[in-house]
């Protein structure tokens, strides 16, 4: 136990990382097409918890519309390989490029006011269009959505799909984390806690905001291209604000705070969404349960970080003196 406190945090992080990694690998060998679906869904949801969390936890933001960008990036893709006829890997780029360049004008008109609340409701506001709009269009499949043969050659089974969606999910996790322990990030947490003393050095607080933005969309893009594969098409609840929420509850159970803690969440969360409702029509009563007892008990989520630990016993010793 002392060797392992001290470890500096970043290589207890690694090693955690890794020993997941590796289990997850190893269970994969032996697992069923149909588990390997929900390991698909599950470690897509935590890429897009965690790219939503750049924006939650770390920008002090209210993401209400991150579903944008999720269908963005699923409805794009597969509008160029099923109408447009494109090759898969241009298509993956084409989506890219055009959910960002939509990502920036949105976030732009976002964040003009630089208020939490004002980019809360613009963005619910714009996610709610957009997902009337796919709703109703005909040409992206209205209602039914639209489907067709959208993975990867290679991975064109529920094996080579998940082991895709597997290393590109690890890759872009680990990307974040870096994201997180980088000099922006600091500035980002200080947007976060005191914005005005920040404003007040000379600091461009909004175009922090507007790059933090930019980040969180371009990986929440990269989780819809790859939940298009695994679904083979894009469908209207992709834009639904009901998946921005589900992020939000996902960061909130888990740890909107602490690196793992989205992680952590969003296989909470999809599980239960996905493998308790088998067994109970009332699995949504547990998920609403959970939610309560965090809110009341858990502020900070089943994990939190050291800083997050001492600054909330910090508050409650200020509450008691009081």
């Amino acid at each position: 136990m002392k060797a392992w406190k001290s470890l500096s945090k970043i290589r207890r992080d690694a090693i955690v990382g890794a020993a997941a990694v590796i289990g997850v690998l190893v269970y994969s060998f032996f697992a069923a097409d149909s588990v390997l679906d929900f390991m698909s869904r599950t470690i897509i949801m935590m890429l897009f918890a965690s790219a939503l969390n750049i924006i939650l936890g770390f920008g002090g933001l209210r993401p209400l519309g991150m579903a944008t960008y999720f269908g963005m990036g699923a409805y794009v893709y597969v509008i160029m390989c099923v109408r447009g006829g494109l090759d898969r890997t241009l298509a993956i780029a084409g989506a890219i490029v055009i959910s960002m360049a939509i990502s920036l004008f949105i976030n732009v008109l976002c964040l003009r006011a630089n208020d939490d609340l004002t980019f809360a409701f613009v963005s619910m506001g714009i996610n709610t269009l957009l997902y009337t709009m796919v709703f109703k269009i005909q040409y992206v499949g209205s209602d039914t959505g639209l489907t067709g043969n959208v993975r990867l050659p290679f991975a064109s089974g529920s094996s080579g799909n998940f082991y895709l969606c597997f290393f590109v999910c690890v890759i872009c996790i680990v990307l974040i984390y870096l994201f997180f322990h980088s000099p922006f990030a600091t500035v980002l947490k200080g947007s976060r806690d005191n914005l005005e003393r920040l404003t007040f050095i000379g600091m461009n607080t909004m175009h922090v905001r507007l790059c933090a933005c930019m980040v969180s969309s371009f990986f929440v893009t990269i989780a819809g291209i790859l939940y298009a594969m695994r679904n083979m098409g894009a469908f209207p609840v992709m834009f639904s604000t009901n998946t921005s929420t589900e992020g939000l509850v996902m960061c909130l159970i888990g740890g909107m705070y602490s690196f793992f803690g989205p992680i952590l969440g969003a296989v909470i969360v999809t599980f239960i969404s996905t493998q308790l409702s088998i067994l109970t029509n009332y699995y949504q009563f547990v998920l609403g349960a959970i939610i309560v007892l965090c809110v009341l008990f858990l502020q900070g989520g089943l994990l939190r970080d050291k800083a997050s630990k001492e600054l909330g016993e910090y508050g409650e010793k200020g509450a008691c003196e009081k």
